[in-house]
């Protein structure tokens, strides 16, 4: 089959691989996208560790093109998202239902081959149908929604709750549409970008703050009367975002913190813990339950991926893409797609 292979830092190939091996309770998918995500960028920049030379991506859609004979939960023509994460189902973590934190496993095109291949063996139980409606390109985002909607679930307040988004890349804005439609009474979203934030408006934002132009912590307390958001969700992972949810939280209120951020930050109000009796929530990937909540979500109409996606890549031009995403895009840059196989 045809791949990309990472051979070193910022060194991308694209040739002939071996075809993945069908094991008993896997399906072969035939890809049809794969999304550059942040992780993807960070493994070819070489800031993350990787089992080198791998093929990488893990954020994925494609077709159910065979499977092995004792699967019986997908059939042959099957449209499906993959898990990213794969879980070994016997550690301590996994048999508590908890395999997110597996201590066996790993990311697909990290630890494990990954997507950027025409075609991926997966376990049965990696693969969810997607909405015929939602296109492949638009369908990677589910990976993003799932981390998302099990993030959320294990926040407080959001229902009925003035919630705060700071950054809205494309986790900000899956974040703001969903506290939007699980019940927020209002939702500010905060950026410096502004067609991020009329962006956001479009998808459901109830105010928004643009971060380069007013301090945003003071214009989140004006639009919560004084007292700040009940729920912060700091999804951008800088220092000084990570710093400005503790100021931008009320008392008793949460932050969720989503974003990756730096190893340590420095200016952390830890005394905020004490003093404004906040809880800090935080969140690695999802379960099997979100992804179905997710594709339950896209196919009622209540979350829209398809705007989330702005640029395609061919397979062949893969480094192209990473150099593309890396720099930071043009300006308009949300989400970039390795298009592999046929859209549909």
């Amino acid at each position: 089959m045809k791949a990309a292979l990472l051979e070193a830092p910022h060194r991308m190939s694209v040739g002939v691989q071996p075809d993945p091996e069908l094991a008993p309770g896997h399906v072969l998918v035939e890809v049809a996208t794969s999304a550059i995500c942040g992780t993807d960028v960070s493994i070819w920049a070489g800031k993350m560790p990787a089992n080198i030379p791998v093929i990488p991506g893990h954020e994925c859609t494609g077709t159910v093109a065979r499977l092995a004979p004792d699967v019986t939960r997908l059939k042959a023509g099957d449209r499906v998202v993959l898990n990213p994460v794969t879980a070994c189902g016997v550690c301590h973590y996994c048999l508590r239902g908890l395999t997110n934190l597996c201590l066996n496993g790993g990311l697909r095109g990290r630890e494990v081959p990954g997507t950027f291949a025409e075609y991926v063996a997966v376990k049965e139980t990696e693969a969810y149908r997607i909405p015929d409606n939602v296109s492949f390109a638009a369908a990677t985002n589910f990976v993003g929604l799932y981390t998302v909607v099990y993030s959320q679930r294990k926040a407080p307040y959001i229902p009925g709750g003035k919630v705060a988004v700071i950054g809205q890349g494309s986790s900000g804005l899956l974040h703001t549409q969903l506290a939007k439609v699980s019940g927020a009474s209002s939702v500010i979203a905060v950026t410096r970008s502004k067609w991020k934030l009329e962006m956001a408006q479009r998808l459901g934002a109830d105010e928004i703050v643009p971060a380069g132009e007013v301090d945003p912590v003071e214009r989140v307390r004006e639009l919560t009367d004084g007292f700040g958001a009940d729920v912060v969700i700091e999804t951008a992972g800088s220092a000084q975002t990570i710093v400005q949810a503790y100021d931008m939280v009320r008392p008793g209120g949460a932050i969720l913190q989503f974003g990756i951020g730096p190893l340590a930050v420095d200016g952390v109000p830890v005394q905020n813990y004490y003093f404004k009796d906040i809880t800090v929530i935080g969140s690695r990937a999802g379960l099997a339950e979100d992804f179905d909540r997710a594709v339950a979500l896209v196919a009622s109409g209540r979350i829209d991926l398809e705007p989330l996606i702005t640029h395609h890549f061919p397979l062949d031009e893969i480094q192209k893409g990473f150099e593309f995403v890396e720099g930071g895009g043009d300006g308009g840059t949300l989400r970039g797609v390795i298009q592999i196989g046929k859209e549909g």
